[in-house]
């Protein structure tokens, strides 16, 4: 581990990367965020760039010894259009791209670049096999976004150590994919997703900024690895185990298919399916997970 550590984060104001910034300033290690608008919501020093324009306030870098890239419009937020889809892909990859550009041209000697990818990378399709890292990418546009993803970050092989965090779906009591599912149900109108059946591999928030943290710690580690926890819950499981946890009860039938593709297009995809996803290689190198299962991950979120 470095004797002084400084952090630049790029989407330091989303879910994310609040928590981990949360964690290194308790750690006393120096955070500062690459925004688009200039904010302070976690009270760090901001630099503003502008990935469509190819901008950036250089001063960011100052001091900087590792860079965590968690930079991306939201996978699910807003239906599939061809303008959206474009979005997706370049606010990750010309991200990644630009740090690479200024990382050169200032000759900067960055200690390891941590960029977050997805489980998306395997493809939204249902079937009974357990991804490991070593399998090859699907071939739908959530797979492809990741490729590129991790290829924009690989860019940085040759100026530093990449690893890239092939995340679940994070649950947080207040933010993300666990509130919206929660607020449907609390409404009422919860129900599993089509078949139900389908994997939804998961991380905890806690479990995921230790990942992160763990990643730019130590310098073993390379490459890619699936941030998920071990335990593989169907979307059927989930919604009854959340609905539980809340004291709520699931009474509908499962919301079918084309109902979903009616409301979603193609974004629906992601929602219908799901694998299950092995998290092995990185607890081979000494990583814990605190939530294994999703039962201990709610009794914390809603305890």
């Amino acid at each position: 581990m470095f004797t002084t550590m400084k952090v630049l984060i790029t989407g330091g104001s989303g879910l994310l990367g609040k928590a981990i910034t949360k964690k290194l300033i308790a750690q006393k290690i120096e955070v500062v965020h690459l925004t688009r608008t200039k904010n302070s919501a976690s009270g760090v020093k901001t630099y503003e760039w502008d990935w469509e324009n190819n901008t950036i306030d250089e001063a960011c870098f100052i001091g900087v010894t590792h860079i965590i890239h968690l930079a991306g419009a939201g996978i699910a937020e807003n239906p599939w259009t061809m303008k959206r889809k474009r979005t997706i892909v370049k606010s990750r990859v010309l991200t990644a791209r630009l740090i690479h550009q200024k990382i050169t041209q200032l000759n900067l000697p960055i200690k390891a670049f941590i960029s977050a990818s997805g489980i998306g990378y395997y493809g939204a399709i249902t079937n009974q096999k357990i991804y490991t890292e070593q399998d090859t990418p699907h071939t739908d546009f959530i797979a492809q976004c990741c490729i590129q993803w991790e290829e924009a970050a690989d860019l940085l092989n040759e100026k530093t150590r990449v690893v890239k965090l092939r995340l679940g779906i994070i649950l947080d009591k207040n933010e993300g994919a666990l509130a919206k599912i929660l607020s449907i149900i609390k409404k009422g109108i919860g129900a599993p997703i089509a078949s139900g059946k389908q994997y939804m591999p998961w991380i905890h928030i806690e479990d995921s900024v230790d990942l992160f943290i763990y990643c730019l710690k130590n310098e073993s580690l390379n490459g890619a690895y699936n941030a998920v926890a071990e335990e593989h819950i169907t979307n059927k499981e989930l919604t009854k185990s959340l609905a539980s946890a809340n004291n709520k009860r699931i009474w509908l039938p499962n919301v079918p298919s084309f109902v979903m593709k009616g409301i979603y297009g193609e974004l629906a995809d992601i929602l219908i399916h799901g694998i299950r996803v092995s998290n092995k290689k990185i607890t081979d190198t000494g990583f814990k997970f605190k939530f294994k299962s999703i039962e201990k991950a709610f009794q914390n979120i809603y305890s």
